[in-house]
């Protein structure tokens, strides 16, 4: 009896440590972008995210992660998603127009003043239930968990503009196919140049304005060339979607894809946060640097709305075109951000 006990006890103990083992499994999860790991979108959104995982799993998840294009380019994030390259991927939806057409809705001017605004506003769409997600990211077998919305962008020039008249003949670099719309109806010149090549392109003078934000600007060297900014009307903003396969997401225990939902919220509000500040800061900090920034009044605003009152309506008939809801999209999109007065 005495054997058989101790064996007894041997079994239950083998059998407890491996049941032990089991629990402490962890999970690795990749995740890949485009940005250098030092740039703040990085810093204040994708490490926040993985961090947050890991500490509402309890060390349950891991992470690789693969920044600056190693997996693939900016232009790939999306196919890589629905591959399962990687688990979570920095998508820019200003690179999938082809597939994701009604996200341009955030390129769409004089909506959303800042980018915590723009990012509560467009996840009622982009979650499970909304407009968008039925019509765009569920067909494509994708969920969205971070929305990072940029702040609007401002125009920085190199010479003044300082009226909404002044926008004509101008060789302006929008910043996203929907913005090249908002281009053309100011009577300004669109030139299309890659990210990269933006202050060689201003200080030759192959464009005379670039749409960025503030702190772009200053990464981009543009305070250099550009000494001259208009700002105080929303002209859109550019966007990067944390995603997910669908199927991936699925193949997840419950409590990781609770952990994802919820740290995708918390990078979010992290993200927007430290942007519209830093927004703030580093305007403040190019007029001290000698940057002359012009500040539209409300009479400008009421122009700018006035001119541009066709971009919106243009943008929506054309992907309305293509088969989805454009305009129902962008009403939802400004009934959403009325909800948050």
């Amino acid at each position: 009896m005495k054997n058989y006990v101790a064996g007894l006890a041997g079994i239950c103990s083998i059998v407890g440590a491996s049941h032990g083992a089991l629990a402490q499994e962890t999970i690795t999860l990749r995740m890949a972008g485009f940005l250098p790991p030092s740039h703040y979108m990085v810093t204040e959104g994708s490490q926040v995210f993985m961090d947050e995982v890991t500490r509402l799993t309890d060390g349950k998840v891991e992470w690789q992660y693969f920044p600056a294009q190693q997996l693939g380019k900016a232009t790939e994030m999306l196919n890589m998603a629905q591959l399962g390259v990687a688990d979570v991927l920095e998508v820019a939806p200003s690179y999938e127009t082809a597939k994701w057409p009604l996200s341009g809705v955030l390129e769409m001017p004089g909506n959303a003043s800042s980018s915590c605004e723009a990012a509560k506003a467009f996840r009622s769409l982009g979650d499970p239930g909304g407009i968008v997600y039925e019509n765009e990211y569920a067909p494509t077998g994708v969920r969205i968990l971070t929305y990072e919305t940029m702040p609007p962008y401002s125009v920085h020039s190199r010479v003044e503009i300082a009226s909404p008249e002044a926008f004509a003949g101008k060789k302006l670099r929008p910043a996203g196919a929907g913005m090249e719309l908002s281009v053309s109806a100011l009577d300004a010149v669109g030139v299309k140049v890659p990210s990269g090549e933006i202050y060689e392109a201003a200080s030759r003078g192959t464009v005379d304005a670039v749409m960025t934000s503030f702190a772009a600007a200053k990464a981009y060297g543009l305070r250099d060339v550009a000494k001259h900014a208009f700002t105080g009307y929303p002209f859109g903003q550019g966007s990067v979607f944390f995603s997910i396969s669908e199927s991936k997401f699925q193949s997840l225990p419950e409590d990781v894809q609770n952990a994802l939902i919820e740290a995708g919220k918390t990078a979010e509000q992290n993200l927007c946060s430290y942007m519209d500040d830093l927004e703030t800061t580093e305007m403040a900090s190019a007029r001290d640097e000698g940057t002359a920034i012009y500040e539209a009044t409300d009479a400008d605003r009421v122009a700018m709305d006035k001119m541009l009152e066709s971009v919106g309506i243009e943008w929506a008939a054309s992907v309305d075109a293509q088969g989805k809801p454009g305009a129902a999209t962008l009403d939802a999109y400004r009934a959403a951000l009325s909800d948050l007065d």
